[in-house]
């Protein structure tokens, strides 16, 4: 069996249960809603919280795999999952605060670290599909939240739901020990970051490479689309489309399913006739496409239309991730995939809390989740035209007035 399928297998599942533990809230938002008296659209800002949180978070992650180890560290990242379901499950606003921070900080260090470990153990032709089949967790976790929480909300109520999802993040995390002996070790046997330079030194890691840099503008963009993408959908479905609950959280299994099938499916092109960059690209085009046709959908649409724009609108901005990731992957200098994640991460995250912040002032504002999704559309186009756009040429120097210049021996 190869070395590198076992923690695979181990790290999608990290990050599925984590993404159910956010999933979980856009699903349980037009009844926890109603129980504390709010917008369901500002429960948008839930995840501006959560991802704000996540920001350092992402920044630390280097020094933390360094200290524990990669899958220690996802055992924690899970046990802050669980507690922010927890704390959510209480009703009370203040509680439902401090788990969204609770959240962040389960979020950001995550994917460096399965960066990391995966990095280590996979060879470098393999890595695109390999990295593609780790994101696939997200897609596991959204369509479990959009088939299965609706139905533990209408048979116990959303506050019981919640202390389900919690009680599953943390036993996964036990599970997970016998991994955390095995594999551990070459991560705290490493170099550690130094202590306080930790943050500065990701940051730095994504600014000092301009191919970095690009990607990340771009995937702040993705990342603000797909959260919207998967944090609106339902009450979208719900207070614009007249869908029940069970039916609007079909749409949004239905858009993961396809984001499933994408991740896989632009891996294995990214593996044998595609470029990374290019394909993603394309998606950041498509993903704008279909948010607009999410836009100007009404009640009179057909439920298998509204189903096929959220099968493309999954296939293309919730597709990108692994190709993200294994692109971070190959640019990083060598030992140091999980710091460079974590730095790009810092900026997605940025996104990621603008992104829903915007959209839930525009629906409090009046302006409706039409306005929210063509916000995130124009978004999309602007980060895919900084992969796209041509770097200027390096100046070239003026040979006869460097040696002008130059003085004698």
């Amino acid at each position: 069996m190869n070395v590198w399928l076992l923690p695979l297998i181990a790290m999608a599942a990290v990050q599925a249960f984590v993404g159910l533990c956010l999933f979980a809230i856009p699903v349980i938002a037009p009844q926890a809603a109603s129980d504390l008296g709010v917008d369901p659209g500002l429960l948008g800002l839930y995840t501006a919280v959560v991802f704000t949180a996540a920001i350092p978070a992402s920044l630390g992650a280097g020094g933390l795999i360094a200290r524990w180890g990669a899958i220690r560290t996802c055992q924690a990242c899970l046990l802050a999952a669980a507690g922010a379901a927890l704390l959510s499950a209480s009703a009370l606003p203040v509680a439902f605060l401090l788990g969204a921070l609770a959240l962040g900080f389960a979020f950001g260090p995550e994917t460096p670290a399965s960066t990391q470990l995966l990095s280590r153990l996979t060879p470098p032709e393999k890595r695109p599909l390999v990295f593609s089949l780790r994101q696939t967790g997200n897609q596991f976790g959204g369509m479990a939240a959009g088939f299965a929480v609706p139905l533990l909300v209408l048979s116990v109520g959303w506050q019981a739901s919640l202390l389900v999802v919690a009680g599953a993040t943390a036993v996964l995390a036990l599970v997970l020990e016998p991994l955390a002996r095995r594999h551990d070790g070459d991560d705290r046997a490493a170099p550690r970051p130094a202590g306080r330079g930790t943050l500065k030194r990701a940051l730095d890691l994504v600014a000092g490479e301009p191919a970095l840099r690009r990607l990340a503008m771009a995937v702040c963009a993705f990342s603000a689309m797909q959260l919207c993408l998967n944090g609106f959908l339902v009450s979208f479905a719900v207070t614009g489309l007249g869908w029940s609950l069970p039916l609007a959280g079909t749409a949004l299994a239905v858009a993961q399913g396809a984001g499933l099938v994408g991740r896989v499916g632009w891996g294995l092109v990214a593996t044998r006739w595609a470029p990374p960059r290019v394909i993603l690209a394309g998606l950041g085009v498509a993903m704008s496409v279909a948010a607009a046709l999410v836009a100007i959908a009404s009640p009179g649409w057909p439920v298998p239309a509204f189903l096929a724009v959220c099968a493309a609108f999954g296939l293309s901005a919730s597709g990108w991730n692994g190709l993200f990731v294994s692109e971070v992957a190959r640019l990083a200098p060598p030992g140091r995939a999980g710091e460079a994640t974590g730095g790009m991460l810092a900026i997605a995250y940025a996104g990621l809390v603008a992104g829903p912040a915007l959209f839930s002032l525009l629906v409090a504002g009046g302006f409706g989740y039409s306005a929210g999704y063509l916000a995130a559309a124009a978004a999309a186009l602007a980060g895919t035209a900084a992969l796209v756009i041509p770097l200027p040429p390096a100046p070239t120097p003026d040979l006869a007035t460097a040696a002008k210049d130059t003085p004698c021996a």
